[in-house]
């Protein structure tokens, strides 16, 4: 399928991350769409309908690439774009194989947490860790929200992002050993929802 290759780079690298163990491919349930991101849930009685949008110029732009090889900071706006959808679409399948309730406040925090540790993961495996700091100011240095944004979702999106800039500010600080930090990404994942929604660490 269209788009599967360049997917798969990323969600492979989700799953050695976080060890989720659903097998739903994400290519099963994307929506290509014109300007649009995000995880859409439609329910119906019992049933639901699950689709992932993804802005299809990102997805043209961006399927080329080999992932980490190819990757770089002027890159990082649209691939966190796609990154943060992937986390939604693992975040919401685990939790539904679990029968555990989301929130969206979670699924926000947890896409912060999962773009900063996809990147992270690739600049270890090209030998520029030394830029983690670089990119830790670079990501949370301000929380900038598009246009296409509501009023009455901006404070979702803020809380998100300093939640998430807490708990990663203390995993770099307690250790340097990417192993390490890899593991702290990993027991976040697994963490209950009011664990994730604490504002330290």
């Amino acid at each position: 399928m269209k788009y599967f290759d360049f997917l798969n780079q990323i969600q492979r690298r989700l799953q050695s991350i976080n060890q989720f163990e659903h097998e739903y491919l994400i290519t099963d349930f994307l929506c290509p769409t014109k300007q649009q991101n995000a995880l859409v849930v439609r329910e119906s009685g019992e049933d639901a309908e699950l689709l992932v949008c993804i802005d299809e110029e990102i997805l043209e732009k961006n399927s080329h690439l080999r992932l980490p090889h190819d990757f770089e900071l002027k890159n990082l706006p649209e691939l966190s774009i796609v990154i943060e959808e992937l986390s939604h679409f693992n975040t919401f399948c685990s939790s539904a194989l679990m029968n555990r309730p989301l929130s969206q406040l979670e699924l926000e925090i947890q896409g912060e947490v999962d773009k900063f540790a996809v990147v992270l993961d690739w600049l270890h495996e090209r030998n520029e860790s030394i830029m983690r700091d670089q990119f830790y100011d670079l990501m949370f240095g301000r929380c900038n929200l598009g246009e296409w944004v509501h009023q009455q979702e901006r404070s979702r999106y803020e809380e998100a992002h300093e939640i998430a800039k807490n708990f990663i500010r203390t995993v770099l600080l307690k250790s340097k050993n990417h192993e390490d930090c890899r593991a702290s990404f990993r027991h976040f994942f697994l963490r209950t929802r009011s664990e994730k929604l604490r504002t330290s660490f």
